[in-house]
C-alpha cells in the first residue's frame, strides 16, 4: 500500500504522495442546513454572497461551533471537509501520514485521528511540520518556523544540531492571519475604486466577490510590474482604476512590522533563518519584507516538501503498529546535507532602535525610503538631500530595507561610522555617529517618537 502525506495547514488541506499535488482544497464550507455543507468551489462561490452561511475556521477550533446561521460543530464540518479531499484521490487505497500545525492540541489530535478512521484513512503517524519544513540543518543560526495560519501567524523555533532537527508548540502567536492580511488589501483596492471611480465594489454581494477572485491574479501580477489596470463589471459597466505595486506594498507593513517585532522578542541576539510555510505566498509583498529584516535568512518552503519530507522519513514517524505516535524531532539521514546561508548583517535586536532621522548640526532630516548624503559647496557644511533617483553624486547612500536602514559608501571620501572606516554596506542604529574625514561636524542619526495629532 502506498503512504500519502494529508498537510493540515488550517487554512486549507492538501494531499500529496511527494511528487504530486493530489488535491489541495481550502478550508471554506457552505452550511445551507444542519445536514447540507457543502466544500470545494462550490462553497468558494459563494463566500460574499451567503457570508452567514459560510464557515472557515473550523480547522483551528475542532472542539468549537460554527457561527453560520444553522450552528454545526467544527468537528462535523472538517469531517466534510476532509471526506471531500480524500474523494479526489483517484484511489483511495493509501494510508497517511498526518502533517499538523504545533498549534493543535491533544484533545484536537484524537478529532483529526477520530475524522479519519470513521472516513476509513488508515494513519501510520502524526508528525509537527515544523520539523519537515527544514530539508537540513543550518549552520550558526537559530531556524524559526513562520507559518500564517487562517487566523493568526505562528513563530515556532526549531531546534537542530547535526543529529537532529526538533520543535515543540509555538513560541509566538500574532493575531494577523491570511483572511485579516487578505482583507486588508481587498478593502484597501474597494476604496482606491470609490476615489477613482465611485464604484464601490463591497457594497453588493456579486461585486464583493467578483473583487476577491480577481484580487489573487492582481497581486500575482504585481510582483513582477509596478503597476497593473484592475477592472471591474457591475450593471452592464465597467470600472477601471491603475494599482501600483509600492502602495499596495505598504497596506499590511503595519502588521508585517508586528510579526519582526516578534521574532526580534523571541531572538533579539541571534541570526535567524526564517523557514516560511506555503501560505506566506498568498500575503502579498510578506517575502519581500522578511528577506530584508536584519541578521535573518530565508528559507522558503514549496507545497510539496512537506510531502517528500514525511516519506523521507516516514520509518521515523511511522510505529509499525497500531499505536499512531506525534512526531516532534527526527534524526538527519546520513545524505542530509547542511544548507548554507547567508542572514542579513546586524541582529534583530536593532528593531526596536531603528534610527528615523539624521541630525546634521542644529537640523534633524527626516529619513526616506533612499536617499545620499551630499556636501555644499563650500565643501565644511554637511547636507542631507534627499534624490529619489540617488545618482550616485552623493558621498554616501542610506536606504531602507523593510525594517532595516543600511549605509553605503559611495565615493572617494574617507566615511566612517562610529569612528570606524566605512569600506561596506552596514546596518545603522539610533545613536550611531557619522563623519567624513577632512570635514568638520558630526552628523548623528537619532529615533524621533511620532505623535499622534490630536483629535479636533
Amino acid at each position: 500500500m502506498s503512504t500519502v502525506v494529508i498537510d493540515l495547514y488550517d487554512s486549507g488541506i492538501l494531499i500529496s504522495d511527494g511528487k504530486r499535488i493530489l488535491a489541495n482544497c481550502p478550508s471554506c464550507a457552505l452550511v445551507e442546513t444542519e445536514t447540507s455543507i457543502l466544500t470545494g468551489k462550490q462553497a468558494e462561490q459563494q463566500i460574499h454572497l451567503r457570508p452567514q452561511e459560510i464557515s472557515t475556521g473550523f480547522w483551528a477550533d475542532l472542539a468549537g461551533q460554527s457561527t453560520t446561521r444553522h450552528a454545526v460543530s467544527h468537528a462535523e464540518i472538517a469531517f466534510r471537509h476532509m471526506q471531500f479531499a480524500w474523494s479526489l484521490l483517484d484511489r483511495q487505497d493509501h494510508d497517511a501520514i498526518l502533517a499538523v500545525s504545533g498549534a493543535l492540541r491533544k484533545q484536537e489530535l484524537g478529532l483529526v485521528l477520530g475524522i479519519c478512521e470513521k472516513l476509513g484513512i488508515a494513519v501510520v503517524g502524526i508528525v509537527n511540520k515544523a520539523v519537515l519544513a527544514v530539508p537540513g540543518p543550518v549552520p550558526k543560526t537559530r531556524l524559526v518556523w513562520l507559518a500564517v495560519l487562517q487566523q493568526s501567524t505562528i513563530l515556532t523555533l526549531v531546534s537542530q544540531d547535526r543529529k537532529q532537527v526538533s520543535a515543540t508548540r509555538p513560541g509566538r502567536v500574532i493575531e494577523h492571519g491570511l483572511q485579516s492580511l487578505i482583507q486588508a488589501q481587498a478593502k484597501w483596492i474597494a476604496a482606491a475604486f470609490v476615489r477613482e471611480t465611485r464604484f464601490d465594489p463591497l457594497q453588493k454581494g456579486e461585486d464583493e466577490q467578483r473583487l476577491y477572485e480577481r484580487l489573487p491574479h492582481w497581486l500575482a501580477t504585481l510582483q513582477s510590474i509596478e503597476s497593473v489596470g484592475c477592472e471591474l463589471h457591475s450593471d452592464g459597466q465597467g470600472h477601471r482604476i491603475q494599482l501600483h505595486r509600492k502602495d499596495v506594498l505598504k497596506i499590511n507593513r503595519a502588521a508585517f512590522e508586528e510579526m519582526a517585532i516578534s521574532l526580534s522578542e523571541l531572538l533579539p541576539d541571534h541570526k535567524v533563518t526564517l523557514v516560511c510555510s506555503p501560505t506566506c505566498n498568498q500575503v502579498f509583498g510578506l517575502n519581500e519584507f522578511l528577506k530584508d529584516l536584519p541578521g535573518c535568512a530565508m528559507l522558503g518552503t514549496d507545497p510539496t516538501r512537506i510531502a517528500r519530507q514525511a516519506l523521507r522519513y516516514r520509518e521515523q514517524i511511522s510505529s509499525g503498529d497500531a499505536t499512531v505516535h506525534y512526531t516532534t524531532a527526527l534524526a538527519w539521514d546520513k545524505s542530509t546535507r547542511p544548507e548554507l546561508l547567508e542572514p542579513n548583517p546586524g541582529l534583530l535586536a536593532s528593531l526596536r532602535n531603528c534610527p528615523t532621522h539624521l541630525l546634521i548640526g542644529n537640523r534633524a532630516w527626516p529619513l526616506g525610503p533612499k536617499q545620499e548624503l551630499r556636501l555644499t559647496k563650500d565643501r565644511h557644511e554637511i547636507h542631507l538631500e534627499l534624490d529619489p533617483v540617488c545618482n550616485d553624486r552623493g558621498i554616501c547612500r542610506i536606504q531602507k530595507k523593510g525594517m532595516r536602514i543600511e549605509l553605503r559608501h559611495l565615493k572617494e571620501y574617507k566615511v566612517r561610522l562610529n569612528d570606524r572606516l566605512l569600506s561596506e554596506p552596514q546596518p545603522i542604529q539610533s545613536g550611531d555617529r557619522q563623519r567624513i574625514d577632512g570635514y568638520r561636524g558630526t552628523s548623528h542619526f537619532i529615533h524621533v517618537e511620532q505623535q499622534e495629532a490630536p483629535h479636533e
